[in-house]
């Protein structure tokens, strides 16, 4: 079995990468392959997601130790006032750059200099190129993506396709993207979507409409608390609630555009959630508003659990999975109007024996573990 090792930003935070790289490290550590996750920080004692107990995790900064990472902490505060220990080799394009000073920049590419692995796996942009760049010329360097390819900016584009021509493999979310890659590199691109791998639970539905995710801009959920304001009467009439579980940098925003348009009876928002699979199975609607989204793992999730999916079109990850009118519903991207309307004509109404629910249920068979792993098997041999 070839050792896979993947380089990731936190392992011990939230978020939706962390959790699709552990439900893979997880299936490839049942089907007997060594893993091993090098985690660049270290925020909590314990990794977010349950890990398999045979997986090795290698962290580059610790913070729960401050004494013992104290350089580190030290380098990292400076450099918020000097340009001198700033990144120099990772891109400036890297969305948390901030989060990044020289010193730790250094770190990295020495782990990934002397990994030893028979399969080096990047899983964000910025990682990917330090490992075309750096990763040692034995190990198979392959390149996760998680965002897909339009989402990054021009520049950043340019970047990518230029490193990721030194990398011997890509990897995809759709087949969307797939091809988005193939285009503009010669290196092969795969298709690998994320593994759900969670029990249906048989819960009694309330009156719930759900949203889940990051709190930013790109997540969409001032499009989706905009679209409740137009029909927040009928949401009243019905009893209905909308909840929203995440954290991020537009939670006041959120929270302020909710009090602006009197809904601070029927939308809350409520932190993020260990418990989300429970939720969903208690929700009889789940939107996803994002203006972007590389996949969409809260889709499959909100299908497992039989919560009838709303998003919107013309993004990669809703367009992969939802077949509209089949197993879930597509409203034109970003037309606030056209998601209240649909929202509304899908309330009050009886989905148990839905033939939605049952199209939804067929679409997850189709990310199990057992698939996922057929798929990333297919592209180890290649």
């Amino acid at each position: 079995m070839q050792s896979i090792t993947f380089f990731m930003h936190n392992i011990f935070a939230m978020g939706g990468t962390v959790k699709s790289i552990s439900e893979l490290a997880n299936v490839l550590a049942n089907k007997g392959h060594p893993v091993t996750i090098i985690s660049v920080f270290k925020s909590k004692e314990m990794p977010y997601f349950e890990l398999h107990p045979d997986i090795k995790i290698q962290t580059l900064i610790d913070y729960t130790h401050i004494r013992s990472n104290l350089k580190s902490a030290i380098f990292n505060r400076v450099r918020k006032y000097t340009k001198f220990l700033k990144p120099k080799v990772l891109s400036r394009h890297e969305p948390g750059l901030n989060q990044f000073s020289s010193y730790i920049e250094r770190k990295m590419i020495h782990a990934i200099k002397t990994v030893d692995c028979d399969v080096l796996i990047g899983t964000r942009a910025s990682f990917n190129i330090l490992i075309a760049q750096h990763g040692p010329y034995d190990v198979t360097k392959v390149g996760m993506e998680h965002m897909n390819f339009d989402a990054h900016p021009t520049a950043y584009q340019q970047e990518i396709i230029e490193a990721y021509r030194s990398l011997d493999k890509i990897t995809t979310l759709t087949s969307v993207d797939q091809q988005r890659y193939q285009n503009v590199v010669q290196t092969p691109v795969f298709v690998v979507p994320n593994v759900l791998n969670e029990q249906r639970l048989d819960l009694p539905k309330d009156k719930i409409i759900l949203a889940a995710g990051r709190l930013e801009y790109e997540k969409g959920f001032d499009l989706l608390i905009n679209s409740i304001q137009i029909i927040q009467d009928v949401i009243r009439q019905f009893n209905y609630r909308v909840h929203i579980y995440g954290s991020g940098q537009q939670r006041k925003q959120l929270e302020q555009l909710i009090s602006q348009h009197q809904l601070d009876d029927i939308v809350s928002i409520f932190d993020t959630t260990q418990s989300l699979s429970t939720k969903l199975a208690e929700s009889e609607l789940t939107i996803i508003p994002s203006r972007n989204e590389g996949f969409g793992m809260v889709i499959l999730e909100a299908m497992n659990q039989s919560s009838i999916v709303i998003s919107f079109d013309g993004i990669a990850g809703p367009d992969s999975i939802i077949k509209n009118n089949i197993n879930g519903y597509l409203v034109e991207h970003g037309d606030i109007k056209a998601l209240a309307f649909k929202i509304q004509r899908l309330l009050n109404q009886e989905f148990k024996y839905n033939t939605i629910i049952k199209h939804g249920y067929e679409t997850v068979e189709q990310y199990s573990p057992d698939a996922i792993y057929t798929r990333f098997s297919t592209m180890l041999k290649h």
